[in-house]
C-alpha cells in the first residue's frame, strides 16, 4: 500500500491492537485510535487504574505497535502495522488530538473496564510514527 492508502486506510479503522513489549514478555490490547494526518500520528485516550500494567509499559519508554486489520478472504484483507514511542500529550494541547479521536475513532464500550469508570484516568497520548507498513491481498489491489 502507498502512503496515500495507508492514511485512507487508518483514517477509517479507529480501532486496532496495541502490542507493549520488553525483555520479559508482551502485552497486547484492543484500543481505539485517530489518525492525525497533518501530524502524522496516531491519538489514543488511554484510562488507567491502579494497578495499570499499560502505564508500567509506558513508563519504560519502549517502542510500541499497533496494528489494524480487515480480513473477509484470502483474497481480500488489508493490514496496516506502526511502529513509534507514546508519548503523553500536555493538558493544554488536549482539543485537537480529541477532535480527531472523536472524528476517527471506533469508540469501545464502557464495559470494557474491569474498575469502575470514576476510578480510572484518561489522558491523550500520540503514538509518533517511526515506521508503517501497509498490506493487502493482491486481489484487493485490482478491485480498486
Amino acid at each position: 500500500m502507498d502512503d496515500d492508502a495507508v492514511a485512507e486506510y487508518l483514517e477509517s479503522k479507529g480501532v486496532g491492537t496495541l502490542s507493549f513489549g520488553n525483555e520479559t514478555g508482551g502485552y497486547g490490547i484492543p484500543m481505539s485510535f485517530g489518525y492525525d494526518r497533518v501530524e502524522d500520528r496516531i491519538i489514543f485516550q488511554l484510562s488507567f487504574g491502579e494497578e495499570s500494567l499499560k502505564a508500567k509499559y509506558i513508563e519504560e519508554g519502549n517502542q510500541v505497535t499497533l496494528s489494524a486489520y480487515d480480513w473477509e478472504s484470502i483474497h481480500d484483507w488489508r493490514s496496516v502495522v506502526v511502529r513509534g514511542t507514546l508519548h503523553e500529550i500536555p493538558v493544554a494541547e488536549n482539543s485537537r488530538p480529541a477532535g480527531i479521536f472523536a472524528a476517527f475513532s471506533k469508540i469501545a464500550s464502557p464495559e470494557v473496564f474491569q474498575e469502575p469508570l470514576k476510578d480510572l484516568d484518561f489522558e491523550w497520548y500520540d503514538l509518533r510514527i517511526d515506521d508503517v507498513h501497509g498490506r493487502r491481498a493482491v486481489d484487493a489491489e485490482n478491485e480498486e
